[in-house]
């Protein structure tokens, strides 16, 4: 049994190219995959430990805690810069290592921040 075609009108015509290219979303490949699951891994070091070590709500905290949570701070920050720079290095564009790199240098300035706050309160 035949099926009627399409109508032979050009707008509908799928044999003439297109004048806009099809879409095609992208896929990211698996080293940028696991690129960004260092990152995060990273974010999870730099936030997460230290708010074990000291807790977040505390008004003061001894001096040695506070450094072992900055340290940890500084640490998830240095993943964080490592897996942005291997990404940039992979695709060679400076926006992957901005968008990487500054919230990395955020994590480190809010953690010595804090650190100060905790430690030298009077």
């Amino acid at each position: 049994m035949a099926t009627a075609g399409a109508p032979s009108d050009p707008e509908h015509d799928t044999s003439a190219p297109r004048a806009q290219a099809p879409i095609r979303w992208p896929r990211p490949d698996g080293p940028t995959l696991r690129s960004l699951a260092i990152w995060l891994i990273g974010l999870a070091i730099a936030l997460g430990i230290p708010a074990l070590i000291v807790s977040p709500g505390a008004a003061t905290a001894p001096i040695g805690k506070v450094l072992t949570a900055l340290s940890f701070t500084v640490l998830g920050a240095g993943v964080m810069l490592f897996a942005s720079y291997v990404l940039y290095r992979r695709h060679r564009d400076p926006l992957v290592f901005v968008m990487g790199g500054v919230p990395a240098i955020a994590c480190v300035a809010g953690g010595v921040i804090i650190a100060a706050g905790k430690a030298f309160t009077f």
